[in-house]
Order: structure tokens, then sequence, then C-alpha cells
């Protein structure tokens, strides 16, 4: 396929957070422009979290709650008017790139081939947070979207196995692609150890497990008084021995220092889709240790570059932290192993290239059947 002038949709938060990776893609394309989909509402919550988001680091990512918290109604009206509003662009575009799945970019007549990248889908959000009411309708939205879809980019298998089980979608349409440390670039200087210092990212403290968390560090602390425990996105109302809470981070200068000073990360998410966060800790070459659940298994290979944690118990994540600051060799050897993979496989231009070597190499794929 020759993409003359691409569109990328999507909310504002998510098409800025991952704007590196769309221009990336320019080069391979004739056009690039962007269709920021939320501007059309007037959400007091959308229109702060734009004007503050690049100069707070480390913020919530609604994604995948909306599935939920949406229904189908807002899907479907949400598509409708983004569709419109592709429809009055000045030149029409040939290809649409929509950044997640909480609407379509095309709905009643979708002429116009798109794709999607996808970090998460309402059905594993129905398993893995809550349950929704809404959530069988909703499901069939998406289904809709996803089946007219040209091609789906998810980050990770887990999402492709749910498009495949969960909604039907055939797997030859799926690739997966990653994602990257969308804030940082390349980290190519020297990594030391020895500070004892965890840092956890407690944004959304519950599900990125800070309760387990908290009650670890308790334990590792008993066995390495030294050990220190940075927690970042939130603060927390009381502090233990030992805990320093900056809260949210300011500046990407200061989120830096912050992990060259940091030997190991902690993120037992009991859901967190593909978190940039422990990429970009990978990147300054810190091992993390994380859960079993989503896609965090995919980006830290278990063993080689962290631990893998899959009883999400305080006890095991202390143990493991606690051995794992306790041999410099092998933290040493984690942290090469994880800016390895950085560089190979965790790069935006390395994304970027997954997702045109796919649109080019599927020049002869036919367009699915607009027939609903």
């Amino acid at each position: 396929m020759k993409i003359q002038k691409m569109v990328v949709s999507g909310d504002t938060v998510f098409i800025n957070r991952y704007q590196a990776l769309f221009e990336a893609m320019r080069s391979r394309v004739g056009r690039l422009s962007y269709l920021y989909g939320d501007k059309p509402f007037e959400h007091d919550f959308l229109n702060k979290l734009t004007k503050i988001q690049n100069k707070l680091v480390y913020i919530f990512s609604p994604s995948q709650a909306d599935m939920l918290q949406s229904t189908a109604k807002r899907f479907i009206t949400r598509s409708r008017q983004t569709e419109q509003r592709i429809r009055q662009l000045k030149d029409r575009p040939d290809f649409v790139l929509h950044v997640f799945g909480m609407y379509s970019p095309l709905w009643e007549q979708p002429d116009i081939p798109y794709a999607m990248y996808l970090d998460y889908t309402a059905a594993l959000s129905q398993r893995n947070l809550s349950p929704s009411p809404e959530f069988d309708r909703w499901r069939d939205c998406e289904r809709i979207a996803y089946e007219r879809a040209y091609h789906l980019f998810p980050m990770s298998q887990v999402v492709k196995s749910s498009l495949v089980n969960d909604y039907g979608i055939s797997p030859e349409k799926i690739t997966v692609v990653g994602s990257f440390a969308n804030r940082h670039p390349l980290y190519e200087g020297e990594k030391k150890f020895g500070s004892k210092q965890i840092l956890f990212n407690g944004s959304d403290f519950e599900r990125k497990g800070g309760d387990l968390v908290l009650e670890a560090f308790k334990l590792i602390k008993k066995a390495i008084p030294e050990a220190k425990l940075v927690v970042i996105g939130k603060k927390l109302t009381t502090l233990e021995n030992g805990v320093i809470n900056p809260g949210k981070i300011e500046s990407l200068a200061e989120m830096r220092q912050l992990f060259m000073e940091t030997d190991l990360v902690l993120a037992p998410g009991r859901c967190d889709p593909f978190p940039s966060f422990i990429i970009e800790a990978m990147n300054y070459g810190i091992p993390c240790i994380v859960s079993g659940n989503d896609g965090m298994p995919e980006i830290v290979d278990r063993d080689l570059n962290g631990l893998v944690v899959d009883s999400l118990s305080s006890e095991l994540i202390a143990e493991k932290a606690i051995n794992l600051l306790g041999d410099l060799p092998r933290l040493n050897f984690m942290s090469q192993q994880a800016r390895n993979k950085v560089i190979t496989q965790l790069q935006c231009d390395i994304v970027a290239e997954k997702i045109m070597q796919v649109l080019s190499t599927n020049s002869n794929q036919k367009l699915p059947a607009y027939n609903y």
C-alpha cells in the first residue's frame, strides 16, 4: 500500500504521548497530520490534562478505565463525530492510523482504510479491573471497529490473544509491534549501583500494586537497613521509615536523575497493559521486578533483564528484591541486558518500521466489506 496522506486520530493525551512514533513514520508517507478526537468534547478533565501533560511526567493513562466507564452510545457518538471531522478535512486522507480502541475513526461509511495502535481491549479490562454492565454492548462496538480495520497493531501478545479469542479477529490481520520509552532519549552513559534505592511509580496506586510495594519494603528494610523506597506519582498520607515521596515529578531532568540514582524498580501491577515506565527504567539500565500480568512479562524477560513475580505477595516481592540488591554482579548483568533490549527492540524507530513494513507489504490486501 502506497500511503500519500495519513491522518493520525485519537485523544490528544495519547497522540502526544506517542508522537515520536508517528513522527518516525513521517518520512515513509507523503504527508502526515493529526486529528485530535477529543476536541469536539469540552471535557474539563481532558482540557486540563492536555495543558499540563508536558509538565507532569507520570500521570495515569485512562485508556483501560475509559473502556469500562464509557457506554456503547458514547463509543458510537465519538466515532461518528471523528468520521465527520475526517470528511471535513480539505485533503481527504488515504489512510488513518487510530490510537487505542475507545472509539473508531470511521463508523457510518468506513471507506477509508484505517489501522489501530492498541494497548488494551475492553475484554481485558472487564477481566482484570472490574465488571461493567455496558460491557456486552461496548464489546460489540469495539468488535465492529476491529473487524473493519485494515490492520491491528497491538503492543503485546496478550492483546493479540484477546483480539483473536474475545473478538474473533483473524491472527493474520494482527501484528504485535511493542512500544518504547516515549519521554526519554536513549541513554548511553554509565550505570552505577550501590545506592540501595528502590523506585515505584504509584500514579494509580492500587492498580499498580502500591500496597504490595509498601508491605514488601518493610521486609526489605529489615534485611537491608540502608534501603530507600521512592514513591512517585502520588502523595501518600503517611510515610514509613525509609520511604521518600516526592509525588509527581515535574521535569524530565528530575526524572532522569532519579533513574540514575536507583538500583531497582518494583512494578507488581495488578493491571498494567504495557507500561512505558518500565521501558524508561530499563533504558537507564535499571532491572525491574514486575508482575506476570498483561504485557509486563513481554517487556521484562524472566531472569535475564529483570524478574517476574507470578504470585503477587509482598513476601515474594521482598525476597526477590533483597536477593537482587545483594548480588552486584547479577544487577550489572541484568542492567546491561535491559539496555540491550531497549536498544534492539523497544525503540520508536523500530516500532515505526514494523508498522510501515506491514502497510507496505500488504499492498494486495483487499479492504474489508463494509456491509454493517
